[in-house]
C-alpha cells in the first residue's frame, strides 16, 4: 500500500512538471510561429488623416496647388474644429472648370478660400451614416453659403455633382469623397446668373432659333401670352432647389405631359417631338438653381 502511494505521488509529481512545461512552452511556441507578416495590420499603423491623404493623394494635385494658394495646405484646416467630411474636386473637374495651375497660382487667394471652404463640410459623412434618401444644405467652412448634400439609390451628390466611383476614404478624423467638378458658392441670384450668360436664356440660342425664334426681335413681337406659357414650362417653383440628382430616377414636373426621364437629364413634353436634354446642369444661384437645355421646351395638353 505504501509503494502504491508513493508511486501515486510521483505520478501526480510528473503530471505535474509536464503540465508545467506545456503551460510554459505555449507562450514560446506562440511567439515562435508568429511572423511579423502574420500580425494584424490594424495594429501596424494608423489610418491617415485628411491632410496626410490629401497630400499623398495623385488625383488631388490641383487641389493641393488651390489650398496652397489659399493659405489653407495645413493640417491645421482640417483638425481644427473637426471632424470634416472634404468633398475634393479631382484634377479633371479643376481642369474642366478651367483651373489650371497657372490660373489658380493668378486666382485671388480671399475667393479661392471661399470655394475651398465651401467643399469641407461639418462631421462624417459617408453611405453608411446615411441611412434612406437624404437631402439637405449641410454647413461647411463657408460660413456665408451653404452647399446642397444629397444621398439616393445613386450615390452621394454635392449641389447635385457625383462622386468619382469607388473614390470615398475613410480616415483617422473625417472621410474624404473625390468629386467630379468643381462646386462653386452662388455669387449671383438667377437674373444675373442669366444676364451673365451672353449664350442662353436657359434654353439656349439655338434652341429659340429651332423653334422659330431666330433672334430678339422676333421674340419681342411675339405673343406675351405664348411666351409666358414657355417661360412657365421652364420654371420649378416648390420652395425647394432642384439639382439633377433630385431628378435622377424620374421626376414628375406635369403629370404624363411634362416629366424628367430616369436619367436626369432627358426631358420629354408632349410639346416637344424629340426630348429636352438638360446640357449646361445645376449652375448655383442665390435664389435657385439654372439648368441650360438644348430646346424649347413646349407642352400640348391632350384631353
Amino acid at each position: 500500500m505504501e509503494i502504491k502511494n508513493q508511486d501515486l505521488k510521483k505520478m501526480k509529481s510528473n503530471n505535474l512538471w509536464h503540465t508545467g512545461i506545456v503551460v510554459l512552452l505555449l507562450p514560446l511556441l506562440f511567439l515562435a510561429s508568429c511572423k511579423k507578416n502574420d500580425i494584424p495590420e490594424k495594429f501596424n499603423k494608423a489610418s491617415q488623416t485628411l491632410f496626410q491623404y490629401i497630400s499623398s493623394n495623385k488625383n488631388l494635385g490641383l487641389y493641393q496647388a488651390a489650398l496652397k494658394r489659399a493659405g489653407m495646405y495645413t493640417a491645421e484646416t482640417f483638425s481644427n474644429g473637426g471632424p470634416f467630411t472634404v468633398f475634393a474636386p479631382v484634377d479633371s473637374a479643376f481642369m474642366n472648370a478651367g483651373l489650371t495651375l497657372d490660373s489658380i497660382n493668378r486666382y485671388d487667394p480671399q475667393t479661392l478660400a471661399s470655394v475651398l471652404k465651401y467643399t469641407i463640410v461639418y462631421g462624417k459623412i459617408s453611405s453608411s451614416s446615411l441611412i434612406g434618401f437624404y437631402a439637405q444644405d449641410v454647413s461647411s467652412l463657408n460660413a456665408t453659403n451653404k452647399p446642397n448634400l444629397t444621398k439616393n439609390y445613386y450615390g452621394i451628390f454635392l449641389n447635385g455633382i457625383p462622386l468619382v466611383t469607388g473614390a470615398s476614404t475613410d480616415l483617422n478624423d473625417g472621410v474624404l469623397h473625390e468629386l467630379t467638378r468643381v462646386p462653386f458658392p452662388p455669387t449671383d441670384n438667377l437674373f444675373t446668373l442669366i444676364s451673365k450668360n451672353k449664350n442662353l436664356f436657359a434654353p439656349t440660342d439655338d434652341a429659340f432659333k429651332k423653334f422659330g425664334y431666330p433672334d430678339i426681335a422676333s421674340i419681342q413681337n411675339s405673343n406675351p401670352a405664348i411666351l409666358q406659357s414657355l417661360v412657365y414650362n421652364c420654371i420649378l417653383d416648390g420652395g425647394s432647389r432642384f439639382f439633377t440628382s433630385g431628378f435622377r430616377g424620374g421626376y414628375d414636373i406635369r403629370s404624363q405631359f411634362l416629366y424628367i426621364d430616369i436619367d436626369g437629364f432627358t426631358i420629354i413634353s408632349t410639346g416637344n417631338e424629340l426630348p429636352t436634354h438638360i446640357i449646361g446642369p445645376d449652375m448655383l444661384a442665390t435664389n435657385g438653381i439654372l439648368h441650360v437645355v438644348d430646346q424649347v421646351i413646349a407642352v400640348a395638353i391632350i384631353y
